[in-house]
């Protein structure tokens, strides 16, 4: 009985899994650069004005939520008998499962950076980028790119 009802568990967690890092993949935060404005996509200069770094958590694979499903599921499993074990095991499962999924994530967490760029035609755009350039850096801007101008 308890080999069945955690071979269910791991399929269902498996499952669960899947469909996380599906959300996670169409709802992710992307490394590259973005720009708040079109009017910057060809290459000019400018001088950062501002840089602010923002940690972002990040994506689970689905790991997570299986290895803490399933270790939920063994620990609900030992509690409770009858209806109230099966309850306490799928509760178990579930709790367990979005504690993996956050553990994994915030394991994964990385830091961008939001980089206040002044074009030398005065326009002020801003980019969410990976790489941190220094207030008053002059740099060029390639579409959604910055780097250091020379």
């Amino acid at each position: 009985m308890v080999m069945r009802v955690v071979s269910a568990l791991v399929g269902l967690t498996i499952v669960a899994g899947g469909l996380f890092t599906a959300l996670n993949a169409h709802a992710g935060t992307s490394s590259t650069a973005t720009n708040t404005s079109s009017a910057a996509s060809t290459a000019s200069q400018g001088t950062v004005q501002a840089v602010q770094a923002v940690e972002v958590k990040g994506k689970g694979s689905g790991v997570g939520v299986v290895t803490g499903a399933v270790l939920g599921g063994l620990v609900g499993n030992r509690m409770g008998k009858g209806t109230g074990n099966t309850l306490m095991t799928v509760g178990g499962a579930v709790a367990g499962g979005y504690a993996g999924n956050e553990v994994e994530k915030n394991v994964k967490k990385h830091t961008l950076y939001k980089t206040t760029v002044k074009l030398d035609d005065g326009s002020v755009h801003d980019y969410t980028i990976s790489q941190q350039f220094a207030v008053g850096a002059r740099v060029k801007v390639s579409g959604k790119k910055l780097t250091l101008a020379n």
